[in-house]
């Protein structure tokens, strides 16, 4: 089974409400927050992120970008590159 990242940004205060939301989904195998002060993802690439998911790909990684995309709270996602395994 192949996994793919999705960092995600949320408008003000929709953190929590995305991220539940996301959980939500079966392509959704964990949501994460992203609090760069206090992590080693501390760097620029990440500022503009709130959250990441990792999802299952069985297929095409658009028709996840899509269902992602209705959440009510949603700035903007950004797909890192898949892994195998």
């Amino acid at each position: 089974m192949a996994f793919g990242y999705i960092l995600i940004g949320t408008k003000n205060s929709y953190e929590h409400e995305v991220a539940e939301k996301l959980s939500m989904l079966d392509e959704v195998f964990d949501v994460e927050p992203l609090v760069v002060e206090e992590t080693a993802l501390a760097d620029p690439f990440f500022k503009d992120y709130d959250l990441i998911a990792k999802v299952k790909i069985n297929g095409s990684i658009s028709k996840i970008e899509s269902k992602i995309k209705e959440i009510r709270g949603l700035e903007k996602i950004k797909v890192l590159s898949k892994i195998k395994k």
